[in-house]
Formats: structure tokens, sequence, C-alpha cells
């Protein structure tokens, strides 16, 4: 696959007619014949049943080879994949289920052995034809300041010349290794597994992250990419000093001159190739690329190529302009007319552009929390909690995290004096959201802190956390 010019073959086909290589997940090895005949044999099945042209089809995705065959199932038969993670929470599956009116969930039927990815029925009506599919190869879900998940629609053909451009950005040759221990639900996933594979390479997954897992691979192959959040390199911080010259290719947050020194120290001859990026935007906005012995600072990088930045000059917003942006929010029309702007796309990031052309975050204008690599609504969390019956008030927020880079902390006004305790409250909760999404911290008090305007005031809370004076 020859993917060195704009006009290259799509990312779908690549992968179709892309030979060698394939995955290594928990189960074993997987070629990438054997997933193109998988996709193949399921997306008949699709066809079969009646899938229309551009219909979401939802699809369960875990860290299993199975879950790139049944992605491409769906493009393969003409629809548009929705992948979510299986374990998601009951409430998360059924917005997704109202939101997208799927007919059809296509899911592996046993996790525990290789199997065909086969479509579920789980409507007999036919969802409306929504112009804004048209063209779309994938709906990604991403979480919302209200709590409400926002299906980002993003077109085949703006997907493929993204690809190009970050294979341009990254440099990777044919036949890379890689290990890919994200979720095939996010941007980052997508384009870090698809990538490799249509370069002929083999791609190691898993459904559960573990530092030994991937320092295990590097120490017995010769791994070319490794891509990961930056709280999982954190944690992979112990070892053997190794001579790997390997890229690490992260995003989620920015990566500090901390962190990169003690990647230098664990593999000197890295590079590391810091990301940022919307899926609203097409993900991959700014690259930075750090070697041992080079200077370093905070900043995200340059823009890559095609992409243009700005700062909103009334509160410095980073506004960032793209031709790989995505195509809107699905059944979202107003959100997505305030999310572009004369095509210029609201990161909800407060940002400096330097002399140099560098980007530096200066903070954050929404109140998602960052913890990991995951998007929380605090909004979210305080609503959850909120029905608890020992609590009168509870307000939630980001605190600066040296593992997770925010953790999220919750103020719980209790209704008497005898509160439940930290892991009362998780116990309760743990069955009614995502698990990711559960406080880190509990703090007890006998108010909320309030702002001017007499609203529960987040950036108070987070002040008094830290020792701030707000």
């Amino acid at each position: 696959m020859n993917i060195n010019s704009p006009a290259a073959t799509d990312f779908h086909t690549a992968l179709m007619t892309a030979t060698g290589g394939g995955i290594w997940d928990d189960l074993g090895w997987l070629c990438m014949a054997d997933i193109q005949q998988m996709a193949a044999d399921s997306s008949e099945v699709l066809k079969k049943l009646g899938l229309c042209s551009s219909e979401p089809v939802l699809t369960p995705v875990g860290g299993q080879a199975e879950d790139i065959a049944a992605i491409l199932a769906v493009i393969e038969a003409g629809g548009v994949a929705v992948p979510f993670h299986r374990k998601s929470h009951t409430d998360v599956r059924g917005h997704l289920e109202s939101a997208t009116l799927a007919r059809f969930v296509l899911s592996k039927p046993n996790l525990k052995k290789r199997s065909l990815p086969e479509p579920l029925i789980i409507s007999e009506t036919l969802p409306p034809k929504r112009p804004l599919l048209e063209g779309a190869a994938i709906v990604t879900y991403t979480s919302g300041s209200t709590g409400k998940p926002k299906g980002v629609v993003l077109s085949r053909n703006r997907i493929s010349a993204k690809f190009v451009n970050i294979f341009e950005a990254i440099k990777m040759g044919r036949d890379p290794l890689a290990i890919v221990p994200l979720q095939l639900q996010f941007s980052f996933g997508q384009w870090a597994t698809f990538l490799p594979l249509m370069m002929g390479g083999t791609v190691h997954i898993t459904a559960r992250f573990s530092a030994d897992w991937a320092n295990q691979i590097i120490r017995d192959q010769p791994v070319t990419h490794l891509a990961a959040v930056p709280t999982m390199l954190r944690l992979m911080m112990e070892g053997e000093r190794s001579n790997t010259p390997m890229r690490i290719l992260t995003g989620g947050e920015a990566v500090n001159s901390k962190l990169n020194s003690a990647i230098f120290q664990r593999w000197p001859n890295a590079t590391i190739n810091g990301i940022y990026g919307l899926t609203e935007t097409g993900t991959c906005d700014l690259f930075r690329f750090d070697r041992a012995g080079l200077p370093s600072d905070d900043s995200l990088g340059y823009p890559s190529k095609q992409i243009q930045v700005m700062t909103d000059p009334v509160n410095s917003e980073l506004l960032i302009q793209s031709p790989y942006a995505m195509l809107g929010y699905l059944d979202m029309p107003e959100l997505t007319q305030e999310t572009i702007c004369d095509g210029w796309i609201r990161t909800g990031d407060i940002a400096k552009i330097n002399k140099d052309g560098t980007v530096s975050l200066r903070g954050r204008i929404k109140d998602l929390i960052n913890r990991g690599g995951n998007k929380v609504a605090p909004i979210e969390v305080e609503a959850i909690f909120a029905d608890h019956p020992a609590i009168s008030a509870v307000l939630v927020t980001g605190v600066p995290d040296p593992q997770f880079g925010e953790s999220i902390h919750m103020l719980v006004v209790p209704k008497n004096a005898r509160a439940p305790s930290k892991k009362a409250l998780i116990d309760w909760a743990k069955d009614r959201t995502d698990r990711f999404k559960l406080p880190d911290v509990v703090h007890y008090g006998e108010r909320l802190p309030l702002g001017p305007t007499g609203k529960a005031d987040r950036t108070a809370l987070r002040c008094s956390i830290l020792g701030q004076s707000t």
C-alpha cells in the first residue's frame, strides 16, 4: 500500500487489500487475511438483512482482533460504524441505541475464542435518512460538558486523507511492529491501529492494559511504534534501560518535560511524538517531536500540514481549521453550529501561539476532566451521586494528578452527621456508571463553595483542594 500522496486509496480499501501483518491480542494471532475474510463474511450477512446505505450500526469493541473486522464489515456493507466499548454501562448503550436509531449491533458472540462478528437485530424500525451520514464511515462518540455524549460524524474521504497526513508526520515505514493498548471507540485507537495494518504491519492490542504486558513485548520484539496515553507511559517507567529505537506516539494530554526526561532515561534512543487533536477536527492537529539530548519545552508543538490555528481575541480559546474535520454532530445541528464557526472549530482549550509557531496550553474553558485520556463531564458524575439518599449536595472537579494527568475529586455535603464513606459511595455507584467516571478522591463539607452569581463554583473547589486562592 502506497500512501505517500493524498491521492492514495481510501483507508477502508487499503485495509481490505493489505497483505501481510495482522493482530496479536489476548487470544493469540490473527493474520490480516483472516480479518479481511471475517469482514467480508459479516458484511454479506448485513447486506442480506437489508442494511441500507449510510445506516448506522453499533459495533462493540474491547481489544480483540475481531473488533477491526466488525468495523470494516459495516463500512464494506455500506453502513456507518458506531464503535463503543462492549463493557460500557447499560445507560451508555441505551443512549447510543436511541441516539443512532440503529437496527443492528454487530458483535462477537464468544469473547473467549475466535468467532465471526454477527449482527443482532435490536429494532425493526428503519432509521430516517440523514444527509449528514452520507459519505460517513464512522461515528465516534465523545463526552460533552453537559454529560450528554455527542456523535462525531467522520467522513470516509477525510479519514483517508488524514491517515496520509499522519503517515507523513510520524514517518511510518513498511511492516511496522506496533503496540496499541487503546480501544477502537476512540480516534487515537482507530488511526494508531489501522495505519500500521495498512502498511502491512503487526499490531499488539489487549482488552486490559498493563505495564508488564507492554514492557515484555518491547523486550522480546523489535517494536517500531508504541501508541499510549501519558498515564500508560508513566506506569511503564520502571524497568531496565533499553536501546530500542521506537517511536512513542502519545496524546490525550500534553507531555511535559518531566515525563519526557523519564522516558529518555528508560529508552534513550526513542523518539516521542506528542500529539494534540480533537475527534471533531479529525484528530492529530499538532505534533511535537522530542529526542534525548535535544532542547524540549512543554508546548504542544507545531500544526501539521493543512492545519491552521489561531486564538479567540476575547478569551484566548484555541481555534482550529482543518480539511479533515467532522461533518457535524449526529442530529445536533445547533451544537454543530456552536462548535464550527466560520470554518473554525472551537476546542474549549485556552492557548497561546508562540513566536516560533508552536502552541502552548494555558487552561480549559470547558469543565471536562481529562483523566488518563478519558474525558469525564463533572455534571454527569454529580447527577449520579445526587441520587444517593445520604447526600444533600455534591460538586465535582478535576485536579492535577501525577499519574492520570487529572483526577476526579468530589465534594459531598451529607444530609446528616454520619456521612457515607468513600468505599460505600463507590460501591453504591459502580453499577450506575462506567468505572473510569468514579471519583478518585472524596471530600466532605457543610456546604458547596459558591461563585459571585450564587452558583456552585468548581474553580473555587479546585483552588481549595490545591491550597490556592481564587
